[in-house]
């Protein structure tokens, strides 16, 4: 005889408002695969604005439609001092700068998106957005089930000033990584080369060409876009590096993550080398013990002649040229990062300063990837980290760029798996050169952001190190002046459900199966001592329920004794309760362990009773929340059974 369940409780938090699954099961398997979609925001909008538009959709973004999700991000607009001194670049405010979040597709027409709103939960945009900052919207893929083979990779369109820069993904079941999602090199770019120059004093900002080389983009802008159109000189903007100043100093590092240290500009002494931190010790503006958090500094300017750097000072006229002196870009500033609210482009190395058409420009920051699963497998990895700064080039006398912030992850996962989650900042340009002339080697890009919750994974915000030269002159001190990128925050916060700003949905309707016993066919009687088998059925017509979210709360009927045994008598089952899932699958499993809870009460929250061996009558609840994420019920409900054995008492 069988029970059918007569009143089970099913309760399922808030579930987002988008069409999980929706782009399917799919496979990447070749490498430079762009599964996104970008187009720029026309325009500025308030918060709370139920739709927006965009440029060229039909172009830009050919699939979006009603049930898609888009990620709305700007990338620029954060007001920065401009003072020509090393204050220059500090962040006075970061207005929409960093701001980001995920809305859901209620229709298209035309180059306006109009959002789906859910009295309480979705009432338009949660930020406003500024068109001066370059706003920008992405198509969010929304898989089933992601594979990216051996080899393979997902990347962004590389950020172009006004789009590009991110991978976002949301995958409902799971994502198998084997090869990579990288946005490495995808962030802000360096500056770039210019070729004039002069045997300057320190400048930190000016708009003429002979006052030092090109600043790396930042959450300020870039080049004319930066204040007073002052993109020239050794001033950070922001967490841009630097340009190299004098007459060839090298380009300083981009930044990102805030490890906690101050931030002066100088970077972190490089101290592998035999004495090093003697010529530390005698620099004039850091010692061998500074740990400025950020992008590294950019070397030295020009020297012609063979001195011992160990012991004779930058800016002694012995070196003649332009007496080696401390001139190079400053290291990029950290951001403050909110896996609420902001997240943030790595910033661009500063340019080394050239007068001889051989100099590096600066090398990328790292991008930003997204990303959403319920479980994530294989040994892959998600990359973000900086571009190295391009060295010197030819007879190589003019000065290399600085290394790329490392970009920013932030990975909201039921389990991690063994995938590499990695931030680095880039490495400087270095400068190979022969003969006793030397100019100052690129400083290393400052750590990114890496944030990720659930499961292990490697994580990995290193800081760049800083580039090197071949100069006969200073052989005994090759970085030359140039620093290291500090480290970044490899294990910052992880999100969850509630961080990220996606707009929420009330939750589905949960069906179950109708009461009452078998009235019908030779079972129809209850017979006393009799065992039979009880059916809990649950069915979700409606949108997904994530992963944990659901609960199924079922008081036993009265009439049985719960047994806790092998359900079938020590046939395939091995446990008290069977999972039957249905067609369409549920995607979830059950019941052990933690994953079943028991209570001796008939109401309450009390499901801390541990029953006994055989038939327990003090059993009188159950609670059960399968792993996994339920499956929408888009066209067909999906479902699944929990069966447990009973006696009649």
């Amino acid at each position: 005889m069988a029970f059918v369940v007569c009143c089970a409780m099913l309760t399922a938090p808030v579930v987002r408002a988008e069409t999980p699954g929706k782009d399917g099961d799919v496979t990447i398997s070749s490498a430079g695969v762009v599964v996104n979609q970008y187009a720029a925001l026309s325009g500025s909008v308030s918060a709370g604005a139920s739709s927006i538009t965009g440029t060229a959709l039909a172009t830009a973004m050919p699939t979006l439609a009603a049930g898609d999700v888009v990620m709305i991000y700007q990338a620029q607009g954060a007001t920065i001092s401009s003072v020509d001194t090393a204050a220059y670049g500090a962040v006075t405010a970061y207005n929409s700068a960093g701001l980001y979040e995920f809305q859901t597709v209620a229709s298209v027409s035309g180059n306006t998106i109009t959002f789906a709103t859910y009295a309480g939960n979705c009432s338009g945009l949660r930020n406003s957005y500024s068109s001066a900052g370059a706003p920008q919207i992405v198509r969010v893929p929304q898989y089933r089930n992601l594979t990216v083979s051996t080899g393979a990779s997902i990347v962004p369109v590389v950020w172009n000033g006004t789009t590009g820069g991110i991978v976002a993904l949301r995958v409902a079941q799971t994502a198998s990584i084997n090869g990579t999602i990288s946005a490495t090199a995808a962030g802000f770019r360096g500056g770039a080369l210019d070729n004039d120059t002069s045997n300057n004093s320190a400048i930190y900002r000016s708009t003429l060409t002979a006052a030092g080389a090109e600043k790396g983009e930042s959450i300020a802008g870039y080049q004319a876009s930066l204040p007073l159109g002052a993109y020239y000189g050794r001033g950070a903007p922001a967490n841009g590096g630097g340009g190299g100043n004098g007459h060839n100093g090298g380009g300083g590092g981009g930044a990102n993550g805030d490890n906690g240290n101050t931030w002066a500009g100088q970077g972190k002494p490089d101290l592998s080398g035999t004495n090093w931190n003697q010529a530390w010790n005698i620099d004039g503006t850091l010692t061998a013990t500074t740990n400025n958090s950020g992008g590294g500094r950019g070397g030295y300017t020009f020297a012609a002649s063979n001195q011992n750097a160990l012991t004779t000072a930058p800016g002694n006229t012995s070196w003649t040229g332009d007496s080696r002196r401390e001139r190079g870009g400053l290291g990029g500033r950290p951001l403050a990062f909110d896996r609420t609210n902001r997240i943030f482009l790595g910033g661009g190395g500063g340019a080394g300063d050239s007068n001889n058409s051989v100099g590096g420009a600066g090398g990328r920051g790292g991008g930003i990837i997204f990303l959403n699963a319920t479980t994530v497998t294989g040994s892959g990895s998600v990359t973000v980290s900086g571009a190295a700064g391009n060295s010197s080039t030819g007879g190589a006398n003019d000065a290399p760029g600085g290394g790329g912030g490392g970009g920013t992850i932030l990975a909201e996962l039921g389990t991690a798996g063994s995938v590499s989650f990695v931030a680095n900042g880039g490495v400087g340009g270095s400068q190979p050169i022969t003969g006793n002339e030397s100019e100052g080697p690129g400083g290393g890009g400052g750590g990114g952001v890496i944030s990720v919750s659930g499961g292990a994974g490697s994580r990995t915000a290193n800081g760049g190190a800083n580039g090197t030269t071949t100069s006969a002159a200073v052989t005994e001190f090759t970085p030359n002046g140039a620093t290291q990128g500090a480290t970044g925050q490899a294990s910052a916060t992880g999100p969850s459900k509630a961080d990220v700003p996606l707009c929420y949905a009330p939750p589905p309707t949960m069906a179950k199966t109708s009461a009452g016993f078998e009235t019908v066919g030779p079972n129809r009687f209850m017979i006393p001592e009799a065992d039979v088998i009880y059916t809990i059925t649950v069915n979700n017509p409606g949108t997904q329920i994530d992963n944990g979210a659901l609960t199924v709360t079922d008081p036993l009927p009265a009439e049985i004794t719960f047994f806790n045994g092998d359900i079938d008598g020590a046939g395939p089952q091995t446990g008290p309760f069977e999972f039957v899932d249905g067609s369409p699958s549920s995607n979830l499993s059950c019941c052990a362990g933690g994953q079943v809870a028991y209570s001796q009460f008939t109401t309450g929250t009390d499901f801390t009773y541990v029953p006994v061996a055989g038939y327990d009558v003090n059993v009188k609840r159950l609670r059960f929340i399968p792993t996994g994420a339920m499956a929408p019920g888009s066209i067909t409900a999906t479902s699944f059974q929990i069966k447990l054995r009973g006696r009649i008492k």
